[in-house]
Order: structure tokens, then C-alpha cells, then sequence
């Protein structure tokens, strides 16, 4: 059985559940496979701010071995977001059998927007450049740039392992026009403790996100579309929402 604090480590959707149907999906935007099974939420135990799972809901977990499941099994789930949509899909890192592992119960606490005031969430957004509705288009790795000494910016004991997510703006809700419709989002993939509160993205999440100019990595600009663009980050707890949150989110900002 691999390591639970190891497979904690690299997850980022964790959670306890019943296996409630092999070779099937919980929505219609996952391809079917044997691969595929259906999840319903027993308990999250970790999770992303923007990602909305609740105990109850249904989940596709794509997993490694079907054999290892039947019907009605407990288990709990260490995964990574596969696709977002009218529901979530997620793709196995490693699983314990049986009722929520002990490791997973001593680390499970309440997730999700439910935990962040309207006053935080007024203010999050008041402290933000822009905040927009939008969707995670791409999803790549970026490698900082080497300084004069051939030695990379801001190299820390907690690596950060830095990613970009371009986002598709659907609409501003604060801020000015956004060029070309698209922004670029810089976030640390790592859940090392120094970022454990950071939101992580995966394409196709549709979400809002509250953002600010990059003064995180020492490089504030790069590269869309053979141009030059501003880099944006959103790095604190509540600056990533799930759409569910929009009515909220445009009442507190109409109410200021």
C-alpha cells in the first residue's frame, strides 16, 4: 500500500466515498471507458477553493486498475482533476480501501467557499486588480528565468513548481477591458504547506477568479500568442470561487 502521506502530498481532490457504478460516468462530458467509475462523496477531505464538491455528489474517477473495485466498495480517493463541467471528473493517484483512512480523517477539515465571510471574500476582491468570470483554456508548466549567475529567481525550500493557466474571460466584474479576452495566471502546483491555500487549476474549470499583478516570481510578463501580456496571480484562500458563487460574488461587489 503506497504511502498515505505521500499520496496525500501529490493530490489535490481527495475524498472518501462509495463506489456506485463501474464502466460509467457521472456526466455527459467524460468519456466512457472501462476505466471510468462513479463516486458518490462520502467526505472531502482536501480540495481547491474553486472546485466545488460536496458530500453526496456524484464523481468520475478514471482509475488505474478496475479489478480493484466493485459495487458498493468504500474507499478513499487520492486524485487530480481530470474535467470540470456540470460535474467533476478526477483521475486516481492512489486509493485506500475501506471506510475514510485514518490519515485522511486526521487531515480533513471544511473546504469550499463556505468558509470564507462575505467581509474576507469584500475584501479579497477590494485588494484584487481584476476580478472576472472565466474558463482555464490550458494548463502548462513555466520555468523561471535564470539570473545573471545562471541560477534561477526566488529558488526557496518550498519550490513553488510554478504553472500557468490561461483563462478565457467571459466577463469582468471589476477592472478595466481585458486584451485579446484571455489572461495569464501563474500558481503553484505544489501542495507544499507554504502553498497549501493557494488555488491549483486544471483545464475546462470554470470558475471566478480574483487577480493581481505577478509580484511573486520576479518575472511579471510572458508570452500569449506571439505577445508580450501581463502575468496575473491568485494565490490566497477565496481567490478562486466556483461559479456557483457568482450571484454572491456580484451582489457583494454591487453593495460596496
Amino acid at each position: 500500500m503506497a504511502n498515505q502521506a505521500a499520496l496525500m502530498g501529490r493530490s489535490s481532490i481527495v475524498f472518501s466515498g462509495t463506489v456506485s457504478q463501474l464502466a460509467a460516468t457521472s456526466f455527459a462530458d467524460v468519456p466512457k471507458s472501462a476505466q471510468t467509475i462513479v463516486v458518490r462523496v462520502d467526505s472531502i477531505v482536501k480540495k481547491p477553493a474553486a472546485v466545488s464538491l460536496k458530500k453526496g455528489d456524484s464523481v468520475t474517477v478514471k482509475v488505474k486498475d478496475t479489478s480493484a473495485f466493485q459495487e458498493g466498495q468504500q474507499a478513499t480517493f487520492y486524485t487530480d482533476g481530470w474535467i470540470f463541467g456540470s460535474g467533476v471528473a478526477v483521475i486516481e493517484v492512489g486509493h485506500v480501501l475501506g471506510e475514510a483512512a485514518p490519515a485522511a480523517r486526521a487531515q480533513e477539515k471544511p473546504q469550499g467557499p463556505e468558509q470564507i465571510s462575505d467581509q474576507e471574500l469584500r475584501e479579497r476582491m477590494n485588494a484584487s486588480d481584476f476580478v472576472v468570470v472565466g474558463r482555464v483554456t490550458d494548463v502548462h508548466k513555466w520555468n523561471p528565468p535564470k539570473a545573471k549567475s545562471g541560477a534561477p529567481l526566488h529558488v526557496t525550500e518550498h519550490e513553488p513548481d510554478w504553472h500557468e493557466a490561461v483563462v478565457q474571460v467571459e466577463s469582468v466584474l471589476k477592472g478595466g477591458q481585458v486584451k485579446g479576452k484571455k489572461v495569464v495566471v501563474r500558481f503553484p502546483n505544489r501542495n507544499d504547506v507554504a502553498w497549501a491555500n493557494s488555488p491549483k487549476f486544471t483545464k475546462n474549470q470554470r470558475g471566478i477568479f480574483c487577480l493581481n499583478r505577478d509580484k511573486a516570481t520576479g518575472a511579471p510578463y510572458t508570452e500569449l500568442g506571439g505577445k508580450q501580456v501581463n502575468v496575473y496571480t491568485c494565490l490566497g484562500h477565496g481567490d478562486a470561487l466556483p461559479i456557483s458563487e457568482e450571484a454572491r460574488v456580484r451582489a457583494l461587489l454591487k453593495n460596496q
